[in-house]
């Protein structure tokens, strides 16, 4: 018997596509784009070979409890309910001697875009029922996402991709759209953008797929220093008249305080392009061209990629980046952007998630200090899921030391990652295509994910584990609420708004009709009636609020420069075939992907390095020895290695996470993952 039946990838991926699994005689034979969708929402080969992950060899067939030494990989199965009871007797133990919130849950973005099949919310309705210690905050956009409510009073601030239609210049900073997908859209309507002769100005330090298939020029930059090139952007806006100062007093507060810096009047140092050049790396003329001519067309949409605010002081460059939008009068009108976040960045649809209860006990940290937390010896049980964190976590090392030295650690996954080989037990979980689930994309839809077949083996999906799992703890009524993950669904969709929930599991889609929309277009229309939720009610460029968040008055502008032991950058961006470390085991994956250092033809050079050698990359907080590939396609004094690979000190596999380091951003405890200074020997 042959069907077709609408998913949708419930993955950390920029898409979360509409597609068509085609089933033959019971197994997944082909995926495909849902011909019942917009152009522009179109998947990709994650999407396309997602059912390698649900067929592979590899796949954990059953319960596995830890036989070896941690990290060695050595299992024997067991029963469901010997796991379950040993999930429930470590706990139990924890909670008795340690308090529950010697529990530390680490549910991540296994599964992410689900309104019920959500790793971190589940997660986290279980262990704050419980009274565990959670996480909060993102390794993905902390910076960002900690510094825009400041400024905006909402984390709301993208726009649909539609709009780039009236677009008339667009800046992709730090956005390789083309692989990483922030939504299917935006590679559509910018694709289109340039073929009507729009300039797409790509910066960023290498010359990535974005840069070759979707740019009109390539500025290539020193990581880091985005700020400082947006600072001498805004100087010469400011100098030349082209700042929109009616927009400014209109719709921003502290504006006035920022040009003093900007100028040099605050500290005697003028952000002037000449300064910049040195640490940017940029020409003066290429700095000055590139502000004359955003401040002289308008509509200009400038998208901040999450790589600008993964860095050091990521939170004053995410400032900068809405300080030039609103310097140039782009905030809320069709064709411009906020300069905050846009993916994600709006409402999809009414659906609710399935709904995390208030705490009223328990403590939550910051997830880029996890493994810090850990090693401060009050947590003594690890429950892992929906997360690859020894590998993904930053400073490999000091992960393994935090798994190792917690008391229990359990792990949902669908492989043997190297989290689940650092594990005690390890339960395996069901993949999208295994289970029914709303899933929420980043433009204005829902799709309908069906299940498309049975669970194979003895996979279970995450909810009926901790279902199970909650009723060991004497939780199970708070956690079910009575119903079935299934039943669940029904409930939220009643709340939701899908009316017709027959029509929309047929086809998959469920389409919000406005797809023009525009952060803060009714407040720029009338600011009086639609004020902001800041102290202001004003875009707030600086702000009393920032000086007691901990932030500097000001943005500041000056960027970190390597030191000398440590002379090169290295940046650490994601593989267009990967979902963060998922499909690193995979065949397929194998067959399109090496992971290499890139690194320029004259870093190579004075190196006395061959193309193809294997190096040792060594940062103060680790090293890996990796294979070198030269590249005319990246900046010099910059290094790259791709994010993601599964660490395997038996066969020398690196990952760059060797050689990160957990002290996060401030204030925000954010991720800097691109502020990497490292040397290389031979």
């Amino acid at each position: 018997m042959n069907s077709d039946i609408p998913v949708s990838c419930n993955r950390d991926c920029g898409g979360g596509c509409p597609l068509i699994a085609h089933v033959d005689n019971g197994k997944i034979s082909e995926i495909t784009d849902n011909p019942l969708r917009h152009p522009s929402l179109s998947g990709c080969i994650r999407g396309f070979r997602a059912m390698d992950t649900t067929y592979a060899e590899d796949r954990i067939r059953t319960p596995l409890l830890r036989k070896g030494e941690r990290g060695s990989g050595t299992f024997t199965p067991v029963s469901w309910k010997t796991a379950l009871d040993i999930a429930a007797d470590h706990l139990e133990k924890a909670r008795n001697t340690g308090g529950p919130e010697s529990v530390l849950s680490l549910s991540g973005s296994g599964s992410c875009r689900g309104a019920v099949h959500n790793t971190t919310v589940l997660g986290n309705r279980l262990f704050t029922l419980y009274g565990a210690t959670v996480t909060h905050g993102s390794y993905s956009c902390q910076a960002l996402g900690f510094t825009t409510p400041y400024m905006y009073g909402t984390r709301t601030t993208g726009f649909d991709p539609e709009t780039l239609e009236q677009s008339r210049l667009i800046l992709l900073w730090g956005a390789d759209i083309a692989s990483l997908r922030f939504g299917t859209g935006f590679e559509y309507y910018i694709k289109r953008a340039r073929k009507r002769g729009v300039p797409v100005i790509v910066i960023d330090p290498r010359k990535t797929r974005t840069a070759r298939t979707l740019g009109t020029e390539w500025i290539p930059i020193n990581p880091g220093s985005d700020r400082t090139f947006m600072a001498a952007i805004l100087y010469t806006l400011v100098r030349e008249d082209l700042a929109d100062q009616d927009y400014l007093l209109r719709f921003t507060s502290g504006f006035e305080e920022l040009k003093q810096y900007i100028l040099g009047r605050a500290d005697g140092i003028p952000k002037t392009p000449a300064w910049a050049s040195p640490f940017c790396g940029i020409d003066e003329e290429t700095i000055t061209g590139l502000a004359r001519r955003y401040g002289t067309t308008k509509p200009a949409a400038l998208l901040p990629g999450f790589s600008i605010q993964r860095t050091l002081n990521g939170e004053d460059t995410s400032r900068y980046a809405v300080a030039l939008q609103a310097a140039t009068g782009n905030i809320g009108i069709p064709g411009g952007s906020s300069g905050g976040q846009f993916w994600l960045g709006l409402p999809v649809p009414s659906f609710p998630k399935i709904p995390v209860p208030q705490r009223t006990s328990g403590t939550s940290i910051p997830v880029y200090l996890w493994a810090e937390e850990v090693l401060k010896k009050k947590i003594k049980v690890i429950y892992n899921i929906g997360t690859n964190m020894v590998n993904q976590g930053s400073n490999i090392a000091r992960n393994i030391q935090a798994f190792n030295q917690a008391d229990f650690v359990c792990t949902h996954d669908f492989f043997l990652t190297p989290s689940a080989r650092y594990s005690d037990l390890v339960l395996p979980v069901t993949t999208f295509l295994e289970r029914n689930d709303v899933v929420f994309p980043s433009e204005n839809y829902l799709y309908y994910s069906s299940k498309t077949v049975e669970p194979l083996y003895e996979a279970r999906n995450d909810y009926d584990i901790l279902k199970d799992l909650a009723e060991l703890l004497g939780l199970g009524e708070q956690f079910t609420e009575g119903r079935s993950s299934d039943e669940w669904i029904d409930h939220l969709s009643k709340q939701s708004a899908v009316e017709d929930m027959e029509e929309f599991m047929r086809t998959g889609i469920f389409d919000g009709g406005n797809h023009t929309r525009v952060a803060f277009d009714a407040y720029i229309t009338d600011p009086g009636a639609n004020p902001l939720a800041t102290p202001s009610g004003r875009i707030e460029l600086t702000s009393a609020a920032f000086t007691e968040a901990g932030f500097n008055t000001v943005p500041e502008a000056s960027a970190n420069a390597p030191p000398e032991q440590y002379p090169l950058r290295l940046v650490t961006p994601h593989c267009r075939y990967r979902v963060n470390s998922q499909n690193s085991n995979l065949p397929w994956f194998k067959r399109m992907w090496n992971d290499v250092l890139e690194i320029s033809y004259e870093d190579a050079g004075a190196l006395n390095i061959e193309d193809g050698q294997t190096v040792l990359v060594e940062s103060p907080d680790g090293k890996m020895r990796v294979p070198v590939s030269m590249t005319r396609d990246i900046f010099p004094g910059t290094v790259s290695f791709h994010q993601g690979s599964w660490f395997n000190t038996v066969d020398n596999i690196p990952s760059v996470n060797a050689v990160t380091s957990t002290v996060p951003s401030m204030p925000s405890h954010g991720s800097r993952t691109h502020t990497v200074f490292v040397r290389i020997e031979v």
